[in-house]
């Protein structure tokens, strides 16, 4: 697409995401149901914006990266946002700052509680439990396509690769990072990630999650050729990763947690970031908008 179609998509997707969120929370409250349902309504608007643009733009039908790709990434981003939330519990539970709820670990293995895990509760081996959690994760970021396709179609399927074509590989991705952090925003200075501190939450942690999150997304998608892996690890990110962290016992004030997680989030980030550096040439193989 040309750059005013860019912007003009880009602009009607903050429109109807700051349009949703604002009226919503301003008269329900931020955690009514009718909120919620919201949100999860424009998770998927901007999926609807990009299907629009799609058909009116035909040449651009050929640019999304909506079929599966190389499928060996599918899983790789489950693993990894599943690891992130793995390194927040087990450094704060090894540094005695937080206990787990679901968890109580031993050197012979695990002893696991909770009503999430597919392969069952109580005390389980390493082998066992590390299974358990990868099954678990999988079946969860599969339930959880249901909301994260729609936002993932758009960004990475549709925009990113408009974006890199546009501006280079590493500054179309910064670009998209600032677009999935405005398009956030609504919800964030009302509270809805960060709580105790919205503003603090919203202009340092979230966006600097949201960098970390779209050089690692980016990176997925490249390498891919698809959509769906990113998809796959949103999912993952919005269900293990948000459970495993919300289920600790704290015993420190959550803005350390969120400074961990943040950091975990821009490490992976800043991997992905030197990976997409060093191979400019896999990136015009693997990226059809390169091409």
């Amino acid at each position: 697409m040309k750059p005013n179609a860019i912007a003009l998509y880009v602009l009607l997707s903050l429109v109807v995401s700051w349009g949703a969120q604002i009226p919503a929370i301003m008269i329900f409250g931020i955690e009514s149901s009718f909120t919620a349902a919201v949100f999860f309504c424009v998770m998927w608007s901007p999926s609807v914006l990009a299907l629009i643009f799609i058909a009116r733009i035909p040449k651009v039908r050929a640019q999304v990266l909506w079929r599966l790709g190389q499928v060996r990434y599918l899983p790789l981003g489950v693993v990894v946002q599943t690891a992130i939330g793995f390194g927040v519990v087990g450094l704060l539970v090894a540094t005695g700052l937080a206990s787990s709820g679901w968890f109580s670990f031993e050197l012979t293995g695990v002893d696991v509680s909770g009503e999430a895990w597919i392969l069952g509760i109580g005390f389980q081996g390493w082998l066992l439990f590390l299974v358990n959690i990868l099954v678990t994760s999988i079946v969860f970021s599969i339930i959880n396509l249901v909301a994260a396709t729609g936002e993932e179609f758009a960004w990475r399927g549709f925009l990113q690769g408009q974006l890199t074509r546009q501006y280079g590989v590493l500054t179309g991705i910064m670009v998209l990072a600032l677009i999935w952090w405005a398009w956030h925003l609504p919800g964030l200075l009302f509270g809805y990630n960060f709580p105790d501190y919205p503003y603090f939450g919203a202009f340092v942690l979230f966006p600097l999650q949201m960098i970390g999150a779209s050089l690692f997304l980016g990176w997925l998608t490249i390498r891919s050729g698809s959509f769906w892996p990113a998809a796959l690890a949103h999912g993952a990110v919005n269900s293990i990763q948000q459970g495993l962290i919300d289920n600790l016992i704290l015993y420190i004030p959550q803005l350390y947690v969120d400074l961990l997680r943040t950091g975990l989030i821009l490490t992976v980030g800043i991997i992905c970031w030197l990976l997409l550096r060093s191979s400019p040439t896999q990136i015009k193989l693997t990226d059809p908008y390169l091409k």
